[in-house]
């Protein structure tokens, strides 16, 4: 007898059967190193954050106010490359970059303006600081912009902590500018870490709040 020939059809199911096979094995084995890579990932520790918030050191006055009238502080403005929560750093004469890892607890426009009124209140220049929240007015407004607050890591220097403001003050009826004077303190740090760089803002923010007492002071404000 001649040789007997499989039916095309058993053939056919044969090789189906196969590619079933193979298939099923392809996407169990897939399954299986899609959920091994998700369990790796939910054992692996996330990336932790640090927060911070300044803290100008000041020395609270025992004397009576200077002026015995309020003062009302307004918003200080922060500049759009400084404005958003990541510690910024200068690494170069062009380049700047933020830090994901190591950010403020707040925006700085509502940090620096809490800490410039509690500053204020402590050092008794005026009978009493009112804060943007307050819906009283007072004799005179103190608002102001921060253009700088970064961290300076250029090579080949000593880090430091730079700090620059503009600070307004207006009479409040006729708004008329009082004073418009800028600040800027650049206060060196013993290592690039995000608490020294912190600290050094608060330090270098101190400074110019200090300058801003001086000139507050010699201006003679009347009611």
């Amino acid at each position: 007898m001649g040789d007997v020939r499989r039916p095309p059809c058993a053939s056919f199911k044969s090789g189906a059967e196969d590619g079933i096979r193979w298939f099923t094995f392809s996407f169990a084995l897939s399954l299986v190193l899609v959920l091994s890579g998700c369990s790796l990932g939910l054992l692996r520790p996330a990336p932790v954050k640090n927060y911070y918030l300044l803290d100008p050191p000041v020395q609270a006055s025992k004397d009576a106010p200077a002026y015995p009238f309020a003062i009302k502080v307004t918003n200080f403005e922060v500049a759009p490359h400084f404005q958003e929560r990541g510690l910024v750093y200068r690494l170069d004469e062009q380049r700047y970059e933020s830090d994901f890892y190591n950010q403020f607890f707040v925006a700085p426009r509502s940090m620096v303006t809490t800490q410039i009124a509690q500053w204020l209140g402590q050092r008794q220049i005026f009978a009493a600081v009112l804060t943007p929240a307050s819906a009283l007015d007072a004799s005179y407004t103190l608002e102001g912009l921060v253009n700088q607050m970064y961290a300076d890591l250029r090579p080949g220097r000593q880090p430091a902590a730079v700090f620059e403001m503009q600070a307004f003050l207006t009479h409040t009826l006729d708004r008329t500018i009082v004073l418009e004077r800028s600040y800027a303190h650049t206060v060196f740090i013993p290592n690039q870490s995000a608490t020294s760089i912190v600290k050094g803002f608060s330090e270098a923010l101190a400074q110019c709040l200090d300058d801003l007492e001086r000139d507050l002071r010699a201006l003679n404000l009347k009611p």
